[in-house]
């Protein structure tokens, strides 16, 4: 067979199988688009997830990182509030407590007013014979402290006690130059107290030292705890050292009382009548003075005396040193 003829053949057998091969149904055709439509719905289904499942991720993750941060931050004011202060008090019994860390040298410390020379806010500077002042002479923790220096005219800070208060418990670290309690000849000298009328001294009840020995006055009545026979004697706040001092203003059980302690140690209490050596006050003497908290000196003896306080704490239980 020759090239010419050979070729003839196989284009014969060529159009013979073309035309016996069968043609796609329509059900074929369908099918064909129906995979096809499936296969775009998956592809479009797989970049949908895809990016459903990478933002839905991401956005778990974002959220997921807000709320840890939420609930660290949360964690941390909650650990910053029970950590507020060093008594280990739970922080809703205490009303305030002052370190005078935060104050500027020779100012008056935020929340606070002074009562100096009988005058509210005024007549307060560094070096005068009369003033209460933050500054870094004698710290106790920290690097200030309030310094006091007065004597007949008072030296004192005083601070608004809330509405409705009926008892409040103090701890100070104090610092005196001079002792308090076994002081035959002196009258009344305040340390710490509370006020019935804001920036009146004619509305205390005062705690520091009356006829030479620790204890309570109240004025206006001017009685006095402890009685006669002690007057001179008793314990003694030494000075020229630290002292945790306590001090309880208690009118919401039983009896009213004043009750006080120097490192731990009970130093004076009044709460009965037969306490009181002028027999005036019954058992509430503490009410309606529940207005301003008071601390500082003010002496009615002409007793001239410096003295710095700090680590201040007004709580509604007993503080603890």
């Amino acid at each position: 067979m020759t090239i010419h003829e050979t070729g003839l053949a196989a284009l014969a057998l060529a159009s013979l199988a073309a035309c016996s091969a069968p043609e796609p149904s329509e059900g074929e055709d369908t099918a064909i688009a129906t995979l096809d439509t499936t296969a775009g719905s998956l592809d479009a289904g797989e970049d949908t997830e895809d990016s459903s499942s990478s933002d839905e991720a991401e956005g778990s993750t974002t959220a997921g990182e807000e709320s840890t941060t939420d609930s660290s931050s949360s964690s941390d004011a909650e650990s910053e509030s029970s950590e507020s202060s060093e008594t280990g008090l739970d922080p809703a019994l205490i009303l305030f407590e002052e370190d005078f860390e935060a104050a500027a040298p020779d100012t008056v410390p935020a929340g606070w007013d002074s009562f100096v020379n009988w005058q509210v806010n005024a007549a307060n500077m560094p070096g005068a014979d009369t003033f209460a002042l933050v500054d870094g002479t004698k710290p106790h923790g920290g690097s200030q402290s309030l310094h006091v220096k007065a004597g007949s005219n008072p030296g004192m800070l005083t601070r608004p006690l809330p509405p409705g208060t009926t008892t409040i418990y103090v701890r100070a670290h104090v610092w005196l130059t001079g002792k308090l309690g076994q002081n035959p000849g002196n009258n009344h000298e305040t340390l710490i107290g509370i006020r019935g009328t804001p920036g009146q001294a004619s509305d205390e009840v005062r705690f520091g030292e009356i006829k030479g020995v620790i204890g309570t006055n109240e004025v206006p009545s001017d009685d006095i705890s402890p009685t006669q026979e002690q007057w001179g004697m008793g314990p003694e706040i030494t000075a020229g050292e630290w002292h945790c001092i306590e001090v309880a203003f208690v009118a919401d059980e039983g009896p009213h009382r004043v009750e006080a302690w120097s490192d731990g140690e009970p130093i004076h209490l009044v709460d009965d009548p037969s306490q009181w050596n002028n027999g005036v006050l019954g058992t509430d003497f503490l009410d309606g003075k529940f207005t301003e908290f008071m601390l500082g000196w003010h002496s009615f003896s002409n007793f001239a005396n410096e003295v710095w306080f700090d680590d201040v704490v007004v709580a509604l239980e007993r503080v603890g040193c």
